[in-house]
Formats: C-alpha cells, sequence, structure tokens
C-alpha cells in the first residue's frame, strides 16, 4: 500500500482504534466457538492449485500415489462477506460533538471486518453513491484488511447524490458465492424501489444485514431556534421553525425508519437502527447475537 497523507494517516489511525475497540467490547459478550463451523465430512480429493490452504494437503495420499492431493468437504470453512458502505452526500452529516453518520458507518463495518479476518473469513469491499464506485474483492489476509480500513476512513463529499437500487443491484449481480452482505447506510433515498435489491440477494442465499446509521438530530429534530437547513445532496436550502415543525417532522421520519424496516425484514434481511451517539459494539451485538439464516456466522 502506497504512503497514506497526514490527514488520511489520522483517519484511519482513529478507525482503526474504533473498530478495534468495538471489536474488543463485542467479543467479551458473545461466546466464540473453536470449531469455525464448518462441516468434518469428506467428500472426496482433488488436485492441489497453487494458493490453496496446505493445512487440507493429504499427505497419506502424497506417500501413496506420489501426487499433491487436497481434502475437500462437504461444505466452505470460510465464509464471504461483502461490507458494502454508503458514501453518498448526506453520510457526512454529524451533530455537534459527534462523529458523522460515515464515521459510525465506517467503524460499523469495520470491526465486522476485523471479526472476520481475525476467524479466517474474507471480507471484501464495495463503496457505494448512485452506483460502486470502489470494490475491493473478498480476502483474508491482514494487509487486505489495512486496505478495507483505508478506504472505509475516507469521507464522503456534499452533493454526492443516493441511488441506492442502482448501486445494490451491482452489488447483488457481483456478489454470486453465497455469503454475508452487511450494508450501512442512512437508507435517505425515497425511490420505492431503492431497497428491492435486498430481494434478490436474499433469493440468491446471501444472509443480508442493513445498518440504517441515523444521527439523533435527524430523529428527533431538537433544534429550538428558527434556522436554515441545507441539503448535503444538492438540494435546496429551507427556512424553517423547528418548534412549529418538530411533531409533524418525528411523525413522518418514524414512518420512515419504519417503512426501512419493514422493506428490509419482509424480504429476510436482517435490519438495526445505528444511532450514532450509541456504541457501536451494542449495534452489532443487536445483530451477531441474533444469528442468521442457517449457519450462523460469529463463530
Amino acid at each position: 500500500m502506497s504512503a497514506l497523507d497526514p490527514e488520511t494517516a489520522k483517519r484511519v489511525a482513529n478507525l482503526t482504534l474504533q473498530a478495534r475497540k468495538a471489536v474488543d467490547g463485542l467479543l467479551s459478550g458473545i461466546h466464540r466457538s473453536p470449531h469455525r463451523g464448518a462441516s468434518v465430512v469428506f467428500v472426496e480429493h482433488r488436485e492441489y492449485r497453487p494458493g490453496d490452504d496446505l493445512r487440507l494437503l493429504d499427505w497419506r495420499a502424497y506417500a501413496r500415489s506420489d501426487r499433491h492431493q487436497i481434502k475437500r468437504f462437504e461444505q466452505e470453512t470460510h465464509l464471504r462477506a461483502t461490507l458494502v458502505m454508503d458514501r453518498s452526500g448526506s453520510m457526512a452529516y454529524g451533530g455537534e460533538g459527534r462523529r458523522t453518520k460515515a464515521e459510525h458507518a465506517a467503524t460499523l463495518l469495520g470491526a465486522l471486518a476485523f471479526i472476520l479476518v481475525r476467524q479466517g473469513d474474507a471480507a471484501g469491499l464495495s463503496v457505494i453513491d448512485s452506483a460502486v464506485q470502489k470494490r475491493l474483492p473478498p480476502r483474508t489476509r491482514p494487509a487486505h484488511l489495512e486496505e478495507v480500513l483505508t478506504e472505509l476512513a475516507q469521507p464522503p463529499e456534499r452533493g454526492t447524490p443516493t441511488g441506492l437500487h442502482a448501486a445494490l443491484s451491482e452489488v447483488a449481480e457481483r456478489a454470486r458465492r453465497r455469503g454475508l452482505i452487511a450494508i450501512a447506510s442512512d437508507l435517505l433515498d425515497f425511490d420505492e424501489a431503492a431497497l428491492s435489491p435486498l430481494s434478490h440477494l436474499v433469493g440468491r442465499g446471501h444472509d443480508v444485514v442493513v445498518f440504517q446509521v441515523l444521527d439523533p438530530d435527524e430523529l428527533e429534530l431538537p433544534f429550538e431556534d428558527p434556522a436554515r437547513f441545507e441539503g448535503f445532496e444538492g438540494e435546496p436550502s429551507l427556512d424553517a421553525d423547528p418548534e412549529a415543525l418538530r411533531e409533524a417532522y418525528r411523525a413522518e421520519i418514524d414512518r420512515f425508519v419504519e417503512a426501512c424496516r419493514h422493506r428490509c425484514t419482509s424480504v429476510g434481511a436482517r435490519w438495526v437502527l445505528a444511532r450514532t451517539d450509541e456504541p457501536a459494539e451494542r449495534t452489532l451485538a443487536a445483530v451477531l447475537t441474533r444469528g442468521g439464516r442457517g449457519k450462523g456466522w460469529a463463530r
């Protein structure tokens, strides 16, 4: 990896610290099996190929045949995970004294990457706004984890639009092998079809987790004085009195969040509200301890 400029290096170091802290807090409360959930039912041998895990070499078969052969089992032992980071303009918002939504989302996904790589699984990354802008395929190497964290630490640019339907459709198209798809986004896309690609992912056997990342300001509209509100994705500014709007606003945002929850869970995905004022490990535990459809992946 090339040398980072000081500001980027600082962001990466901070994200690494936050993600490690979240992992440590999470794993202290979750039992981890030493068996990694892999099947032990032997199926057959196949010829060794460069890059295969040397621990799976069958030395007895080599002694008999003078050929390097790999033992294949009923299931693949490694999980492949794709972490999906929304880097549209609205993710740049952060209330006073709090991290931005993008920083909180990066901590959640970075902590997941730590967990996955630590247990020998493969973690990849897709950065999205109105399309997939950056893709790192799933890998198990520690050096790859550095690349994922470095990319997660990049901030969003104000004015960048959201297009979840197109972006998630592209993620679904690329995610051919079953695995985990973890999405961190504020879901602020009012297209009715924005989350429809989730049904394709679940239908193909993926375990889909959606972290809806929102700031308390967005949920509660706590401001007292009349103010000018500016859009983060190119919307025109709006002069408003928060006190006059608060009751109606809160009812509308509650409906929006509930609609997002329903759209996710109705197709079989797991959904959790990830408030930026709550510890990342608490949000992760709410998902991991719930278990997936079928084999668990927090081992």
